[in-house]
């Protein structure tokens, strides 16, 4: 797959990720979307570009 569907599963991704009530962190929600697709996992780069966290959504700021 091409960047830009990269790009577009992952912003995907963030907007289900708001919808739900899991305590999963919002980079392993990410990843376990892309793992789906046989995709590779976010990479420490597109973590700071997504603003992806490594926190259980308990531990975040609401």
């Amino acid at each position: 797959m091409d960047e830009k569907s990269r790009h577009e599963i992952v912003l995907r991704a963030k907007i289900s990720y708001s919808e739900q009530k899991t305590n999963m962190s919002l980079k392993t929600w990410v990843n376990r979307e892309l793992a789906e697709l046989g995709m590779d996992p976010i990479s420490d780069a597109e973590r700071e570009l997504y603003n992806l966290t490594d926190l259980p959504r308990i531990f975040q700021d609401v």
